[in-house]
């Protein structure tokens, strides 16, 4: 499961604070992955066998709109990296993480050797950890290709050094 990123600046989305979301929009079976601030990996491992599908992991280009969100200048330089979270073999999650070069200080320079880890278990581990507000979007269907229905997502920032790590997951229909 890919995201057609061409259509990311066209389709229309927009991320907002959870705060403003009504909870009634959104399946319930969601409502608790959408709204946790525990570990999602954590969570997932309770469920069973765990595992990561790396897309990518390599310096690479955030898009305008992860830009934005991370105060980033047009040539900042990002490392980029995008996985699938599978419980028992069923993709449940697409995730897409951020890093900005000047958040790789300090322990985080160790997240590039994540491999087939999940981030998020290496990130909980730091108790320095800041994380921002949730954000909440209802993803247009035709965003991932093979996949024609709205796709529920969420996105926070997690600081430390740096602009901090933007963390988007979003949950496929298989969490249910």
């Amino acid at each position: 499961m890919q995201l057609n990123h061409h259509l990311t600046l066209a389709l229309h989305y927009r991320w907002q604070p959870l705060k403003q979301i009504n909870k009634q929009q959104i399946p319930a079976s969601l409502w608790f992955w959408l709204t946790t601030s525990q570990s999602i990996t954590a969570e997932l491992k309770k469920r069973g066998q765990l595992t990561v599908e790396v897309i990518e992991d390599a310096w690479g280009k955030a898009t305008p709109r992860e830009k934005r969100r991370l105060s980033m200048k047009p040539r900042d330089a990002a490392r980029v990296r995008t996985v699938l979270l599978k419980v028992d073999g069923r993709t449940v999650i697409y995730a897409r993480s951020i890093i900005p070069a000047n958040a790789l200080r300090g322990h985080w320079r160790q997240v590039k050797h994540l491999h087939h880890k999940p981030l998020g278990g290496y990130l909980f581990k730091h108790r320095a950890l800041k994380r921002s507000p949730i954000e909440v979007a209802a993803l247009p269907k035709g965003l991932f290709t093979n996949h024609h229905t709205k796709i529920w997502a969420r996105r926070s920032v997690f600081q430390q050094f740096g602009s901090g790590i933007l963390v988007s997951e979003a949950f496929f229909e298989t969490m249910a």
